[in-house]
């Protein structure tokens, strides 16, 4: 039978956190034609909707990293991940332009929290000789994302 340790078991789950953090960033690029038709939207106002998610994870990350340490970092991504998936969830379900900018903004505050958050535990779980390998496991997310993440999202 095959078993993990619980170390990796913990970075396989990181892993996949940060997988969907970024399918879920990249996968709305490619709909611009969809959704420009859908909302009745101009390539500007679109372009809102793919940065709104950017800046809204760089200023809660920001923001996230003067108090986010006051909290057990487990507890933390679990809350932010699951506003992230909530986030997501009123992203499918926007019924317009502006409920689908604002949706953008919340998932990208939550998801800005997440990307630091999983680093952070990598840290603090993974001794100093294995950290390297440990992060480019969870880095290497990011890649397997961007290459079958995004196109089998689109198709699904």
């Amino acid at each position: 039978m095959f078993k993990l340790s619980k170390e990796k078991t913990i970075l396989i789950i990181l892993a996949a956190i940060q997988f969907t953090h970024i399918v879920d960033f990249m996968i709305v690029m490619p709909l611009g034609p969809q959704l420009m038709r859908l909302f009745a939207i101009d390539p500007q106002q679109f372009g809102f909707i793919v940065a709104s998610y950017t800046f809204s994870a760089g200023i809660f990350g920001f923001v996230g990293a003067f108090f986010i340490d006051r909290f057990d970092r487990r507890k933390a991504l679990l809350v932010c991940y699951l506003g992230f998936t909530l986030g997501t969830f009123a992203c499918g379900l926007s019924p317009d332009y502006h409920f689908l900018l604002i949706a953008r903004m919340l998932t990208g505050a939550f998801g800005g929290i997440i990307g630091t958050l999983v680093l952070s535990i990598v840290g603090d779980i993974i001794p100093f000789e294995r950290r390297a390998a440990a992060m480019g496991l969870v880095m290497m997310a990011f890649s397997v994302a961007t290459v079958f993440g995004v196109p089998v999202g689109l198709f699904l």
